[in-house]
């Protein structure tokens, strides 16, 4: 099993997501990465996908973009549990969101609480975009006191770069909390940072990165893909990157 998951914003297209399931679903991936930012009506997408879904049973992440907590460290309670019975609608078996305005007070238990009431869900917390929320020290503190919380991370390859931390440090000190990682490659270009599908540049830092987690673990293709038809080209880089390590 590949344990490849293709998230559905890696399309520039104008259709509807769940247009897009059967053709990925070809490709022999293991699951599908749901974007609640590319939905304009959001209920009937959601009915739409599910349907889609029941009939190309794909592992499903349902990701939202939205901060677990706010701005003075409190949990985001209402915006998360919609987002929650929203994934239950959906059938997923994850939901995505970022880590937010965390702080040592920030009630752990109140989260935990709420999680309770999805059992079926596991909640993924990235390291997004923002000063507050994808730096590694407010990332590592927050995993450390929610051992008791069904969450784990996922370790986006390329934000590392837009908050000026060194991936190489990320992997020491969050390793052990990450369960899905999205790979990507970052460039600058024009004194911007963009995203780029991955090659078989041996010089491309999403090789080494993958060195350090298991084999088994979840990875995104969240990089521009043209059609769903490139898949398994993508795939067999992957797969060659972890098998120069082998070697």
């Amino acid at each position: 099993m590949n344990h490849i998951i293709i998230p559905l914003n890696a399309f520039e297209t104008t259709s509807s997501q769940h247009t897009m399931i059967g053709r990925i679903y070809e490709q022999q991936v293991h699951g599908v990465e749901i974007r609640r930012e590319l939905m304009k009506k959001v209920d009937q997408e959601i009915e739409l996908i599910a349907e889609e879904l029941k009939r190309y049973p794909l592992f499903t992440v349902y990701s939202a973009p939205i901060e677990l907590w706010k701005e003075k460290g409190e949990l985001n309670k209402q915006e998360l549990k919609s987002i929650l019975e929203e994934a239950v609608s959906l059938g997923a078996q994850s939901v995505k969101v970022s880590l937010g305005f965390y702080q040592p007070q920030s009630p752990i238990g109140e989260l935990q609480e709420l999680l309770q009431a999805f059992p079926a869900l596991h909640l993924f917390v990235e390291n997004d975009q923002t000063s507050y929320g994808g730096n590694i020290a407010s990332l590592h503190a927050f995993f450390d006191n929610a051992y008791e919380v069904p969450v784990s991370m996922t370790f986006d390859i390329g934000n590392w770069l837009y908050v000026q931390e060194r991936p190489e440090e990320a992997i020491k000190k969050l390793r052990s909390f990450v369960g899905y990682i999205h790979i990507k490659h970052v460039i600058k270009n024009s004194g911007k940072l963009v995203t780029t599908s991955i090659s078989n540049d041996s010089n491309e830092m999403w090789k080494d990165i993958l060195k350090g987690f298991s084999h088994s673990i979840f990875k995104a293709l969240e990089f521009p893909i043209d059609e769903p038809e490139q898949i398994p080209r993508f795939i067999s880089l992957v797969q060659a990157a972890e098998q120069e390590e082998v070697q």
